[in-house]
């Protein structure tokens, strides 16, 4: 039999025994918050841990020296135009060299390439029966064309007649011209395959002949090139441009095959009409020469469009 202190006793352990477990109840609550917390902390640590290094890591590969790269160069950027004028001779089918040098200011980034052809068509004039030649300018001297045919879309049109009237000052004289060959867009307008090498630098270009219908775009629009082309200071870019035709051809005119082509006394004067020379007088002429000396020069303007990085002495490799 228990007596009633020893019941007290036993209530009294009882209740001790549950505050106990009440206590590790909250104690266990409170551990698991802090863990949790402690499992935040360390997650928040390791994402500043890994910002920090990502950081450092885009510093080393700025500062590399190694690592090229255009955006890393030292300098003040410049828009700047790179370009050489090319003799294209009269009669030439020989191919012409032009170059540009880099120079020592800084390297020079190009972003298109570009084209362009300029006329100087002359004549000499010497009258029947002198020795004085008079040299005139023709009418597309002076005037930039294409560097290529695609857009020649005045060639080949027929005309109507042989001889076309044209007003001449106080005569009314007509010219004489071929049906087949007149065309006025044609005149002096030229067609090439270029070449572009480079002197001086460990990348390699594709050193094929690019022709010119597809070295630029429509009639004198840039090509953009692929990509950055990156020159460096001291480097030689050297054109080879091979004329596919001579500078105002006078190709196709069957003067002289059999009779009944007499309207056509000179192969040469076929373009007279283009350029301003009224070529009556030589077609009439009875002695058989021609009085009249062309000489189709012309000028290809080629290069790069971008520009330079000005850089300070000691600037670095570049």
């Amino acid at each position: 039999m228990f007596t009633e202190a020893d019941l007290q006793r036993m209530a009294g352990a009882v209740n001790a025994a549950n505050a106990a477990a009440r206590t590790a109840a909250t104690d266990a609550q409170v551990a698991r918050g802090e863990t949790a917390q402690l499992r935040l902390e360390l997650d928040r640590q390791r994402q500043e841990f890994s910002n920090i290094l990502s950081r450092v890591q885009v510093q080393q590969r700025v500062g590399d020296p190694n690592i090229q790269r255009v955006e890393n160069i030292p300098g003040r950027r410049v828009p700047f135009d790179l370009l050489t004028d090319i003799i294209i001779p009269a009669g030439s089918q020989a191919t012409q060299q032009g170059s540009i040098t880099i120079t020592q200011e800084g390297p020079f980034v190009a972003v298109a390439r570009f084209a362009t052809f300029i006329s100087a068509y002359q004549f000499q004039y010497t009258p029947p029966g002198s020795t004085t030649a008079t040299r005139f300018n023709g009418r597309s001297f002076g005037r930039y064309r294409p560097i290529h045919s695609v857009w020649d879309m005045n060639d080949g049109q027929p005309f109507s007649s042989v001889s076309m009237a044209q007003a001449f000052p106080g005569t009314g004289a007509p010219h004489i011209a071929s049906p087949s060959n007149e065309a006025s867009f044609r005149s002096m307008e030229m067609d090439f395959r270029i070449l572009m090498r480079e002197a001086g630098s460990s990348f390699p270009r594709s050193n094929q002949e690019v022709p010119s219908s597809m070295w630029m775009k429509g009639l004198s629009d840039p090509f953009n090139l692929g990509a950055l082309d990156f020159f460096e200071r001291g480097e030689v870019l050297q054109f080879n441009i091979l004329p596919m035709h001579i500078p105002n051809p006078a190709y196709g005119n069957i003067s002289g095959f059999a009779a009944g082509f007499t309207d056509f006394p000179f192969l040469d004067s076929q373009w007279d009409a283009i350029e301003g020379v009224n070529d009556q007088a030589q077609d009439n002429d009875n002695d058989g020469t021609d009085p009249i000396v062309r000489v189709p020069n012309g000028i290809l303007t080629i290069g790069y469009h971008g520009y330079r990085i000005i850089q300070p002495a000691g600037a670095g490799q570049y």
